[in-house]
């Protein structure tokens, strides 16, 4: 109630008032006129608290009711008030009904879950796909619906690494998902959870066909690469000619060995078990080929921790190494250096190559680990090459669980990194060897 209109009823109720008490002064009872008057207007005023009382308890199935002056302006504000909000609610429920509806449509399954894990929503994908039930599974555990340690140990480590997780569906094992975890309100996570079984077929159509191509091709080309020898020998007149037939055919038997290697550690196919991998030692037998390969035209440093040690499969690590080593041979110019270091960082071990060559332009480096990339083929066809170096080592990285990081600078030369977590290195001192032997 506005102060004009406590204003308005107040004179109101004084003139009144002052009425009253002067019939009783002309009647010669103003003090009984007076508490009489008191009287019915306290009992007017307990009677229309009663009925707005009465109304509070009963509005869903009554009218508000009437009244005169100040009492008829409050059963007005009340009810000014009550169509407001009936018109708010009315416009959240539209709200809600429409999120309700576009949540429903969406082709990706959705669910709330706070920071226990616990669902709280879920809309109706979820509930087709995922076979949810609503209301039985809210506040249940996500764990407990989308098993497997794979999924727990992934939500686990979201708040500190986003990362994607792919994993099949609980209902169909034919069924795959890609999930994501979105940040949502202060403590409540969105997990958005979509088919991806489409792209993960085809995925697998590629890398077989690869596989039985490359497995198809391998016999052929060693017959091929048996009579070239032959040739080579008998035929002095056309020896260079087999020379390079030869040298096309070693190049293709090296692009078949590359996509072979590609296609098992895209299909998760791991041979032999992790072991404890000297890398010392392991740099050490890839600096006789490096050498070999470099003829001492560069200068190859090396800086090595003997006593540091990563555990994983020896033959994917040496095949990665390999692989940045010979591209840092390959792409520096005769004159150049080529640093090797192994050490220990903060992220925990770090195996890094460094170049002085001709270095990699800024927009080419997101795309140098795809299959085939080539910054330029004028640097290509100089170097020879399968495209499927980079590719390589960012696979063996992966299954690892290290990281690839690459720095590059024109004419200056470049840098690629491989940093391992520290819940794959450990310090086995030769000093202590030493002593036990």
């Amino acid at each position: 109630m506005t102060t004009q209109g406590a204003r308005y009823h107040g004179v109101k109720l004084a003139i009144g008032g002052l009425l009253l008490i002067g019939a009783g002064w002309l009647l010669g009872y103003p003090l009984i006129t007076a508490l009489v008057a008191l009287a019915a207007y306290g009992a007017w005023n307990l009677i229309n608290i009663y009925r707005l009382r009465w109304w509070l308890q009963h509005k869903p199935d009554s009218e508000l009711p009437q009244s005169l002056g100040m009492w008829a302006e409050i059963f007005n504000r009340i009810s000014t008030l009550e169509r407001t909000n009936s018109e708010q609610e009315e416009q959240h429920r539209k709200v809600i009904r429409n999120f309700q509806s576009l949540t429903d449509a969406l082709p990706d399954a959705t669910l709330v879950i706070d920071e226990h894990g616990t669902i709280k929503w879920f809309n109706n994908t979820a509930r087709k796909i995922l076979g949810l039930r609503n209301p039985e599974d809210l506040g249940q555990s996500v764990t407990n619906l989308l098993r497997g340690p794979d999924f727990a140990n992934w939500l686990a480590v979201q708040d500190e690494v986003k990362s994607k997780l792919k994993m099949t569906s609980p209902t169909d094992e034919n069924t795959w998902f890609s999930i994501v975890a979105v940040d949502y309100l202060e403590d409540q996570r969105l997990l958005i959870l979509q088919d991806v079984t489409d792209v993960h077929n085809m995925n697998q159509v590629r890398r077989d066909f690869v596989a039985n191509i490359s497995h198809e091709m391998r016999t052929p080309l060693t017959v091929l690469f048996g009579y070239l020898e032959m040739l080579q020998e008998s035929d002095d007149e056309n020896s260079e000619v087999v020379k390079k037939m030869r040298t096309q055919a070693q190049q293709m038997h090296e692009l078949l060995s590359d996509l072979l290697e590609l296609s098992r550690l895209q299909s998760d196919q791991i041979i032999g078990e992790e072991e404890e991998i000297n890398v010392a030692a392991l740099v050490s037998q890839l600096l006789e080929q490096i050498e070999e390969i470099s003829r001492g035209n560069h200068e190859i440093e090396f800086k090595i921790d003997p006593d540091l040690y990563i555990r994983g499969i020896s033959t994917d690590i040496e095949s990665a190494f390999r692989n940045l080593l010979v591209n840092a041979i390959s792409y520096t110019p005769a004159g150049g250096k080529v640093s090797v270091c192994w050490c220990a960082t903060d992220e925990g071990a770090e195996f890094s190559v460094a170049d002085t060559g001709i270095g990699i332009p800024a927009r080419d480096i997101p795309r140098l680990t795809e299959r085939f990339y080539r910054v330029a083929l004028d640097r290509a066809r100089a170097t020879g090459g399968t495209g499927l170096g980079l590719a390589i080592v960012k696979h063996v990285l992966n299954a690892h669980q290290a990281k690839l990081r690459i720095t590059s600078e024109l004419g200056e030369g470049s840098k690629f990194r491989c940093i391992f977590p520290e819940s794959k290195i450990f310090y086995q001192s030769t000093q202590k060897e030493a002593a036990s032997s």
